[in-house]
């Protein structure tokens, strides 16, 4: 009786240490910027009502994957409008992408641009605004992810999309479309839908072959909040990583300051960076969605400041 007993408390045991496992696996948190269009006679900011639609395209496409936590883009919008985020308005390189990931407290950002567009259609009969007409879209865009923690460019892809139809359909000119109207953008924009779906399915497809490593997960993460007492001797430092990242009480860690971030000309790849090791510190407590530190040893006369990298030591 006292064995069978033993026997289901040791299942028990091992269906909550599986499920407890099951549970600490944190998606990645993803926010998707900055989806322009250079292609001739389209070409778009990433403030545009047409960037809105392509990257909320985009986002559509990784929340279908399951595998991604998405920002929402509406609240993205906000919160750099706040900030005055002057950078928002341009494109988006791996140190910005490194800024407003930080500054969102996400993993990675996803960012594309529409490099070319060719919209070709064909009619016979027309009667008024009336025509019946065959169209096709082509659309070639760059997809690109980039690692806040180490700016690596760890995705990029060069994708086309294509969409063909035919039928009865009606011009209506597109306020502030450049010129486009209502059929047009919607063959576009199916074609953009296109080219989006491929990348998350190709993205996804990466990560479980396990050809990069997303090293902000669940061992990285950074500085939010600095607490030291009036003399300076005994310092805290909260941090981004909280209980479904794995880390623990007692852990110790190690805190970097970036230095100098060295990018490809050409291609705006980060190639390499500077840390400067600063301190270390001990995890003393672990809530939901961050953690504190106690520091134990500093290497450099160096403040600590939110946004310095952290390391666990494993």
């Amino acid at each position: 009786m006292i064995k069978a007993k033993n026997i289901v408390l040791a299942v028990l045991i091992i269906i909550l240490v599986v499920s407890g496992m099951g549970f600490s696996k944190e998606l990645p948190r993803v926010a998707v910027i900055g989806f322009d269009s250079t292609a001739p006679g389209y070409i778009w900011r990433i403030d545009s009502e047409l960037s809105k639609a392509a990257t909320d395209l985009m986002i559509n496409a990784l929340i279908k994957t399951e595998r991604f936590r998405v920002f929402e883009r509406i609240k993205l919008d906000a919160i750099l409008e706040e900030q005055d985020f002057q950078v928002y308005s341009g494109r988006v390189d791996p140190s910005t992408a490194v800024k407003i990931g930080k500054m969102l407290g996400v993993d990675l950002i996803v960012t594309g641009s529409v490099t070319s567009i060719v919209y070709q259609k064909s009619g016979g009969i027309k009667l008024g605004p009336l025509s019946l007409k065959k169209s096709v879209a082509t659309v070639t865009m760059t997809i690109r992810a980039i690692n806040v923690t180490t700016g690596e460019i760890i995705f990029s892809e060069v994708k086309k999309g294509i969409t063909s139809k035919s039928g009865v359909s009606i011009r209506i000119p597109v306020a502030g479309g450049l010129g486009l109207s209502s059929e047009s953008v919607t063959d576009i924009f199916s074609a953009i839908e296109d080219v989006c779906q491929q990348a998350a399915i190709e993205f996804v497809a990466k990560m479980d072959s396990k050809a990069m490593i997303i090293s902000s997960l669940p061992l990285e993460g950074y500085v939010v909040k600095v607490e030291s007492t009036s003399s300076g001797e005994i310092t805290q430092v909260y941090i981004n990583l909280g209980e479904d990242s794995g880390i623990k009480v007692g852990d110790e860690i190690k805190i970097f300051r970036e230095g100098e971030v060295i990018l490809d000309p050409k291609t705006n790849e980060v190639l390499d960076r500077e840390l400067d090791l600063i301190a270390q510190a001990r995890i003393i407590t672990v809530k939901e969605k961050l953690s504190i530190a106690l520091v134990t040893t500093k290497f450099s006369s160096t403040d600590i400041m939110p946004t310095d990298i952290v390391e666990v030591i494993r």
